[in-house]
């Protein structure tokens, strides 16, 4: 076993302390004493059954999943550091590569501990004009109720949208709302403006948004952050509309596949934190079935989630791993699972729903597409 390894085996563990990777409670790592192998404990506890599961599927982490995110510290040092200087700082990455998940489960938090950071996060999806002015209405007109919020947001989106009220101005208003306050403004799925928006919209939505960056340059420190979080394939999109492709040069943060050794506390480190073992040589099979695929961290933390489910007591083990189909088939399997207790009736329609949560790429890779219950077509069973 290598020396990398070892230290997050629990079966050479006897002691463990804490060292500082990230801040309060944001990111925690630990160092594992080799001093002597313990046998593993299969008995179940009391409170065994009733542990949290510290994996996410196939959802990105968000801020209320803080203490479970491991294995992105230097992205989310780099990420924060840029917060420091800079208003705009797009986030660039391989399908499945976290991108979210850095963003919302580690800037997040660690702007929080300062103190003086409001946030409000959006999805372009088909109007990201609407999206974007009910993200910031509850902070441009502050104390209103959910519905005059959403008739204000309604309103915000047409002076946006025709160029009545700049977002300049709107930012500034904010401001003037939260003198002592930054804001960060994460607009995540940036690639939907070029899947799911026509190019007029998309032109006088990306004009919008560096008409505000631009007046955010002329101050020492800007007030407000905007973040963007896009699949790295649609960087020649974006580069396409020159304007835009000037503002993006030499600034954008590339998030890259992990290492071995963050792939490893990915997997081992939200277990210690409820103090979960795997069993003797799990970690290794686990990371060598994962191997170095661009986009394979969903499918590693789906198959966490399926294996926890699937623990004996506090220990996680090769049994279980194999029942639930490894890393690689452990989300075929469940989706085979699901689709086979259907009626044939129910699997014509998830077929047809499937087609339709699906926009092919032109040039690029398939993405996913966003629809409505009510655009599917909804049948007792399904749902």
């Amino acid at each position: 076993m290598s020396e990398e390894s070892a230290k997050y085996n629990p079966e050479f563990t006897s002691e463990v302390k804490g060292v500082v990777v990230g801040e309060g409670n944001i990111i925690y790592n630990y160092f594992y004493y080799r001093e002597e192998v313990k046998p593993a404990d299969p008995m179940v506890d009391a409170d065994s059954e009733n542990l949290p599961c510290p994996y996410r599927g196939l959802l990105h982490f968000g801020p209320q999943d803080a203490e479970f995110f491991f294995g992105r510290k230097v992205f989310i040092d780099e990420l924060y550091g840029a917060t420091k200087t800079r208003n705009f700082i797009p986030v660039l990455g391989a399908s499945g590569s976290g991108k979210s998940s850095v963003v919302l489960a580690g800037l997040v938090p660690r702007l929080q501990q300062e103190g003086h950071w409001q946030f409000t996060h959006f999805r372009p999806e088909k109007d990201p004009f609407h999206n974007l002015a009910q993200a910031l209405v509850p902070l441009y007109t502050p104390g209103l109720d959910q519905t005059d919020q959403i008739a204000q947001g309604k309103k915000l989106t047409v002076y946006l949208k025709n160029g009545e009220i700049l977002l300049a101005d709107v930012l500034g208003k904010i401001q003037q709302n939260n003198p002592n306050q930054r804001v960060l403004l994460i607009a995540d799925q940036f690639e939907e403006i070029y899947t799911l928006v026509d190019e007029e919209i998309r032109r006088r939505f990306l004009d919008c948004l560096l008409d505000g960056l631009e007046t955010q340059n002329s101050l020492a420190v800007p007030s407000t952050v905007l973040v963007t979080t896009m699949r790295a394939d649609f960087l020649g999109n974006a580069l396409a509309y020159p304007r835009f492709a000037d503002v993006l040069r030499s600034v954008d943060i590339k998030i890259r596949s992990m290492n071995q050794e963050e792939l490893t506390e990915v997997i081992v480190a939200p277990a210690i934190k409820l103090e979960v073992r795997f069993e003797a040589g799990l970690v290794e099979r686990i990371l060598r079935d994962v191997a170095d695929q661009p986009g394979n961290l969903p499918l590693l933390e789906f198959a966490l989630t399926e294996l926890w489910k699937q623990r004996t007591g506090k220990q996680l083990t090769h049994k279980a791993y194999e029942a639930i189909g490894w890393v690689e088939g452990a989300l075929a399997k469940y989706a085979n699972e699901k689709y086979d207790n259907l009626s044939a009736e129910e699997q014509e329609q998830v077929r047809r729903i499937f087609v339709q949560l699906v926009r092919p790429g032109e040039g690029a890779e398939d993405t996913r597409r966003i629809a409505r219950k009510g655009e599917l077509g909804r049948k007792a069973g399904i749902w």
